[in-house]
């Protein structure tokens, strides 16, 4: 199919690919070497018509190996439709434990906060004014938050009590964006000098990344090479992991050189040390459900070792951080 030259057009037309109905998905993945065993080619049509977007699934295939040499050169080696749609399962099961687990972090860190501030002989609404003082760009964009908040039924009450922005920090903390409060958790920190509150900013950030990218219904599990990460792993986090004897070295910094896994390692380990057990308990029972199913088709991904390694990462976290009762 040829893509008309169209000159409202900002990429040059030969990177823009035609617009493929789910049968010739079908025949454009069968001729990269996709197989149909596992599951029929009609029923993997009926799946992209219904269930799935077709860019979305095919970026799972990063990772599986291509074949080198002869007729099948480029052609992906072991490739089935039905291993796409399992990692794009697993992957959906993924963002609705980290999803959860980064509200529970978000409640327990504010709790804590308050704890510290009321330890300082704070009156409440100092500390806010600093904050809002600090600097003319960060007040506008927190005005800005704030003035959002009017439209919200939930909370729209507390910002009309305080016209003049002179909010007490229990109340500030209900209408601060999961990212504003972590800035003000790092203002608190400054003014406190604790080294301990600083290291979780960065740890902080990493779940709210991956708060945001499952709130917004990315994908997590289709780009798991190591590489060089955009940010580097946390102490904390990296120290905690090296004291699980079935991770060794080399996979702990393989796995810290992604910044997926990075991220969800930090929301794992900040998790399991700031909410409550009750909660933690809860969370265990759903992770554990979680990595049978993760790993219930694990041979599926025996010649990919970018997914199989990070399966057995999580499953070792997991287990290491939210042992099952007994």
């Amino acid at each position: 199919m040829e893509i008309e030259y169209n000159p409202l057009m900002t990429s040059d037309p030969k990177h823009i690919k035609p617009w493929l109905n789910p049968q010739e998905q079908v025949e454009h993945l069968k001729s990269k070497g996709v197989r149909f065993n596992l599951i029929s080619e009609n029923e993997a049509i009926e799946y992209l018509s219904k269930n799935s977007n077709y860019f979305r699934l095919r970026s799972y295939r990063t990772g599986f190996p291509k074949v080198d040499a002869g007729p099948r050169k480029g052609e992906y080696a072991n490739l089935d439709f039905k291993m796409l749609i399992d990692l794009s399962i697993v992957d959906m099961l993924l963002r609705y434990e980290m999803l959860p687990m980064t509200l529970d972090i978000e409640h327990f860190a504010k709790v804590r906060l308050l704890q510290r501030i009321e330890t300082e002989g704070e009156d409440g609404y100092e500390i806010v004014a600093s904050f809002l003082k600090e600097d003319e760009q960060s007040f506008t964009r927190i005005k800005r938050e704030l003035e959002q908040c009017r439209k919200s039924p939930y909370i729209k009450g507390i910002v009309d009590k305080y016209p003049n922005y002179d909010f007490p920090v229990w109340a500030f903390l209900e209408l601060l964006t999961f990212g504003s409060f972590v800035y003000f958790h790092q203002h608190c920190a400054t003014q406190f000098n604790d080294k301990e509150m600083r290291k979780r900013f960065y740890a902080l950030q990493s779940v709210r990344s991956i708060r945001n990218a499952c709130a917004h219904n990315n994908c997590i599990l289709n780009e798991l090479a190591s590489g060089k990460p955009m940010h580097y792993p946390q102490k904390t986090v990296s120290n905690a992991i090296s004291k699980i004897n079935s991770i060794g070295k080399e996979q702990r910094t393989s796995k810290l050189k992604n910044d997926r896994m990075q991220e969800i390692a930090t929301t794992l380990h900040t998790h399991s040390i700031v909410v409550s057990p009750g909660v933690k308990a809860n969370r265990a029972a759903h992770l554990h459900t979680f990595a049978a199913r993760m790993n219930k088709h694990i041979n599926y991904y025996e010649g990919n070792y970018q997914v199989s390694s990070a399966f057995d990462f999580i499953s070792k976290l997991i287990n290491a951080w939210y042992p099952q009762n007994r």
